[in-house]
């Protein structure tokens, strides 16, 4: 493994509501210098063999004693072999390349004994200016990794940290996981459109890991090829054929019995079995000429669930198994609806194959074609569930979904040596997707969520009850009542996305002295339907048990097309972009390299969403805008310098545009507020009638005698004609300014080759890196619909809906330019003769953001934010940074039988854990605006009053509902340490950190009968610590968005629209959850036969 390290910086903004065209390196190149005793040698002929296929490159050095070698398959091994009239031959063997790493290659001529040298021996430098990690296929083979995932590899990376919370997202330098780019053989495989917050467009890595030819991490590459991502560059190069037919095929195996089953809060029952197995396929079709390599991998393993009742990792408080039963017979006797029950584990299965052809057409031309296939489903586990003591919940399994998601990719590329100086490369691409959620349970039947109190909150008599709180607002007392979900998930009501995307790029280069140009162009298409209708078949709550066996519910949501059809409501849109590179790199001296250029991405082609008029009237600009005619122009810098042998210099800035989800841009489409409307039905709490002048009749029809199958026609009416709702529909809107995102990135880093005299022996490096970026432009939601009214105790705005009646909000998409991040990294690493290589890394991050952009809906992106001003995201740490980690590895080899080898590798790693912020729970009116702030969004999201706790009135801004609730508050104050009299900053707590020590061995065996072959048997290990002692390995976090709720916050004292005194209840520490299944040791057997 390398890693070049230059330091890696959470570059801290966050979307540019676009995916720019795709022209990722996917060749490396040799630039050499030919030299006889410190004098150039020009007229040398020079050929470049790629050995195991015997592809050849061929050229000629200059006067300068310059060559250039493009369009060479990454990986190697390549032999450099020049020769010269009047001098012996020069031999480099051993090179190894890195896509779109250029290796500077000083080669010596003598006049009498011929020269073989390696390409490490004379110090072969590649022209990495940026953080780089590459990992080439012998050492993919020996990280553990239980899961077979693309991502384990990515982990080793300094700048990257895997959260195995949010589906194993890979946060680099402090940035979202959504924000990368992932890309294989040059096609852009991230998931473009933004649902899986891992980052990928399916649940595990895009390709089998036995298919990986090189793998490289990359934070600055400031190579105008590179772009479209804030976070960092993934890069995935497939194993071609070669002249030797290779093949192998392997088999592994998981399950409860090789997986612990004790974390530091005690016992987790296991029931699963996890099942891989695969095979890859290589060789030549005509020697020397065309080549094919084919992979296949096959998942099948069972997942238990994180949070349930007694005997799950996370058990919901107040909740337990009679209850469940209880509920789930009233649904099968009321309702004839099968709720499941608690789900124990589901299935995810995960196939794949890749197919990749190489033709050398003929010298110095050379096609090459990959088809990739995924086909994978997993499941949605979680829900609504919730542990928090206040609001206890549990979606049963007909409230999950699986997730089948397909994809099929294909790319093409012509790579062209026309002369010594001029080259070219061509590619095409194209991608299809398909996700289409699936509820375990049947289909065409309402979400229901059921309180578990026995008799409602609400009256039921007509008596005054005012002060009521439902259940589903959470109790002033902990453990409220729990509530249960089931029946499909309201988000999957009508729910699918798909797109094609499909383009071509360009890349030409022409050496001239000491000068190397390039000029790249690409091109585009992305066409998106995506279905996402809301509450489609209903969504009831009941406030107890008791109503939900009369099947009297308490509220209804319900949305729809206001045409009666579904598919009238489908967000379809599609876009072009295009961008233009330019780039030259200079050589002033043998030990300098200097790059300059610009990148522009640029859009159009998008039909703008339907107009609404009374979005309109309300601020005099419409929701039509889009990002039709925007352009980044990105300048670009950098430099390699190598003063000494032993010495490199290297650094750069530049800016960066690129890696939105498009699902920011889609929502502009989906919640236009014209062709969807919605509404919800709650009882007044006195239990007669309606909220908001409801009709007697309309109450009737949507509340009594439900079914959860059929709507009252006068229901349906209502939502399609319901003018006065459709005028206060929810919109989605961008700002006609907006600019796209874009990040400033600077590193500056510094590397250092040294042999020790005494014992501790040569070939040691070390490395230094500083990163740093500053957000240029960041996109952020802002709630149209709100007006300040007054202040609140602590002197934070209090805002009201211009629309006050309605729930709905208009979520307007625009810029910020806060953000920025310091990222320091240092590196060692040491190989022995005798077969053991050891190194580590030390990171150290400062991330701040504005938006952390969390969410996969406007309202959910623009409620999780922590804030101050409540509309508006706070300013502050960010949730993506890792402040301390440390990683460190030791790989052996050593053949004790003569031809087969014995592998060992461990990899520690201990980090931070994942930030948090203190908050307050503000209890909702009925317009879903809260009480206290005004605002819509997640009830708990506000930063936390810490008053003065010296004495229970010590601080005029806030009372107490108890004596109990101060003591325990001020108790947690002081512990923490929190500072008293101000807002607790964002982010300010951080959960435990987490230490994992993973362990790979294999062991090589004779093959019987075939000669060649041989049989490797391997384990991986994960989570040694936890295998030695329960309490160690555990992953603990406060769950997402990471908003640990400590009071409920009510207006104890007003004075007209200001809040003057703040009352404090309900007192209850952040609910730090346990990660039950990566918290335990887990190991994976597997055979593999390989020839």
């Amino acid at each position: 493994m390398r890693h070049y390290l230059n330091a890696g910086a959470a570059a801290i903004a966050i979307v540019a509501c676009s995916t720019a065209a795709y022209a990722q390196e996917t060749t490396s190149s040799i630039r050499g210098t030919v030299l006889s005793a410190g004098a150039p040698v020009g007229g040398a002929s020079v050929t470049v063999t790629h050995v195991p296929s015997g592809t050849t490159a061929t050229a000629t050095t200059g006067a300068d004693g310059g060559f250039t070698a493009s369009g060479l398959r990454p990986g190697g091994p390549f032999t450099v072999v020049v020769t010269a009239a009047g001098y012996a031959d020069s031999t480099v063997t051993d090179i190894n390349l890195t896509a779109g790493q250029p290796l500077r290659l000083p080669v010596e001529l003598a006049t009498q004994d011929a020269i073989v040298v390696t390409a490490a021996s004379i110090r072969a430098t590649e022209l990495s200016p940026g953080p780089i990690t590459s990992i080439g296929r012998e050492q993919i083979a020996t990280i553990a990794s239980v899961s077979r995932d693309i991502r384990d590899i990515a982990r080793r990376d300094p700048f990257a940290t895997i959260d195995p919370g949010q589906s194993r997202g890979v946060m680099i330098a402090g940035q979202n996981a959504r924000l990368n780019k992932f890309s294989v053989d040059g096609l852009g495989f991230s998931d473009d459109f933004g649902l899986n917050v891992g980052g990928l467009p399916t649940s595990r890595g895009p390709v089998p890991l036995s298919a990986i030819e090189q793998f490289s991490v990359k934070v600055a590459p400031y190579d105008v090829s590179e772009g479209n991502f804030q976070g960092g560059a993934i890069n995935v190069i497939l194993r071609s054929g070669t002249n030797k037919l290779t093949g192998e095929a392997f088999y592994t195996y998981n399950s409860d019995k090789l997986t612990g089953d004790k974390i530091r809060t005690g016992k987790i029952n296991l029931d699963f079995k996890s099942k891989t197995y695969g095979g890859f396929l290589s060789g030549p079709i005509i020697k020397d000429k065309l080549f094919l390599a084919v992979s296949y991998e096959h998942l099948k393993e069972g997942t238990p669930i994180q949070i349930g009742t007694a005997g799950f990792p996370n058990v919901v408080p107040n909740l337990t198994d009679a209850q469940i039963t209880n509920i789930s017979t009233i649904a099968k006797a009321a309702y004839n609806y099968d709720t499941l029950g608690v789900q124990q584990s589901t299935i995810e299965t995960d196939e794949k194959w890749t197919v990749k052809a190489d033709w050398n057409i003929t010298e110095g031309h050379r096609l090459s074609a990959t088809w990739i296939h995924n086909d994978s489903n997993n499941s949605s586990t979680a829900g609504f569930s919730s542990i928090v003591g206040t609001s206890p919940v549990l979606g049963l399994q007909s409230n999950n979904y699986n997730r089948p998601e397909k994809v099929d990719s294909y790319v093409s590329q012509l790579i062209s040596d026309w002369s010594d100086s001029f080259h070219t490369e061509v590619r095409g691409n194209y991608r299809k997707y398909d996700l289409t959620p699936l509820p375990f349970g049947e289909f065409n039947f309402a979400q229901m969520q059921v309180c578990l109190d026995p008799t409602a909150a609400a009256q039921q008599n007509g008596a005054a009850n005012t002060n009521a709180t439902l259940c589903s607002q959470g109790s002033t007392a902990a453990p409220g009542a729990a509530r249960l979900y089931f029946g499909p998930d309201q988000f999957r009501h009508f729910n699918y996305v798909r797109y094609k995307q499909y383009g071509g790029d360009t890349a030409v280069r022409w050496e001239y002295k000491d000068f190397s140009f390039k000029l790249t162009a690409a091109y585009s298409h992305l066409d998106v339907q995506n279905a996402f209708l809301q509450n489609a078949f209903g969504n009831y709550y009941f406030d107890s048990v008791a109503d939900f066996q009369a099947r009297r519910a308490g509220s209804l949501a319900l949305g729809g097309s206001i045409t009666g059809n579904l598919n009238d409501a489908l967000a379809s849109f599609q876009y072009d972009s295009y961008t233009i590179g330019q780039q030259v790199a200079w050589d002033p001296s043998p030990d300098l390299n200097v790059t300059a250029g610009f990148r522009t991405d640029m859009y159009g082609g998008l039909t703008p969403p339907p107009l609404n008029s009374f979005f309109t009237a309300r601020y005099g600009f419409s929701n039509r805008a889009t990002i039709n005619g925007k352009y980044v122009i990105q300048p670009r810098f950098s430099y390699t310098w190598s003063p000494l042998d032993k010495l490199t210099v290297k650094g750069g800035v530049g800016l960066f545009a690129g890696g939105s989800p498009n699902v920011f841009l889609g929502n502009s489409y989906s919640v236009s507020g014209v062709v969807q409307n919605s509404f919800t039905i709650s009882r007044n709490l006195n239990g007669v009638g309606c909220q908001g002048g409801i009709s007697a009749a309309l109450c009737s029809a949507a509340l009594d005698n439900v079914d959860g199958r059929t709507l009252n026609p006068l229901v349906q009416s209502f939502l399609r004609t319901n003018t006065a709702s459709l005028s206060l529909a929810n919109v989605n809107a961008l700002d006609p300014d907006f600019k796209l995102q874009s990040t400033w990135k600077a590193n500056f880093s510094v590397s250092y080759d040294h042999d020790f005299d005494n014992f501790l022996g040569s070939g040691w490096t070390a490395g230094v890196d500083l990163y740093g970026s500053k957000v240029n432009y960041a996109p952020m939601y802002q709630d149209l619909r709100l007006r300040q009214i007054g202040t609140a105790a602590d002197g934070r705005a209090r805002y009201t809906s211009i629309t006050p009646t309605s729930a709905n909000t208009d979520l307007y998409l625009t810029n910020t330019r806060m953000g920025h991040s310091l990222i320091g990294a240092v590196s060692w690493n040491k190989h022995f003769d005798y077969g053991i290589d050891v190194g580590g890394t030390y990171t150290r991050q400062s991330v701040k953001d504005l938006s952390s952009m969390n969410g996969t809906t406007a309202s959910g992106t623009y409620g999780q934010n922590p804030v101050i001003d409540p509309n508006r995201a706070a300013y502050g740490r960010s949730i993506y940074e890792i402040k301390n980690s440390w990683k460190l590895h030791l790989d052996f080899e050593h053949e004790y039988i003569d031809g087969y080898k014995t592998r060992l590798n461990i990899f520690a790693e201990r980090r931070s854990g994942i930030p948090y912020s203190l908050t307050m729970n503000d209890s909702v009116q009925t317009n879903s605006h809260g009480n206290v702030f005004g605002t819509a969004g997640s009830s708990n999201r506000y930063l936390l009053y810490v008053p003065n706790v010296s004495s229970i009135t010590a601080d005029p801004l806030v009372t107490y509902d108890s004596t109990a609730t101060f003591n325990n508050f001020a108790a947690f104050v002081t512990a923490n340490g929190l500072k008293q009299g101000k807002i607790a900053k964002k982010n300010s707590q951080t959960a435990p950190h987490w230490d994992k020590i993973d362990l790979h061995i294999d062991q090589e065996i004779p093959l019987p009968i075939v000669s060649t072959g041989k049989i490797t048997v391997f384990a991986d290990l994960e989570n040694v610590l936890n295998m030695l002692n329960k309490n160690w390995g555990s992953l603990r976090q406060v769950s997402f968005p990471y908003l640990a709720s400590v009071v409920n916050v009510a207006c104890s004292t007003t004075v007209g629209n200001n809040c003057t005194q703040y009352r404090y209840s309900n007192f209850s520490n952040p609910a730090v959850a346990n990660q039950g299944r990566v918290s335990l040791w887990a190991l994976r057997l597997g055979a593999r036969v390989g020839f």
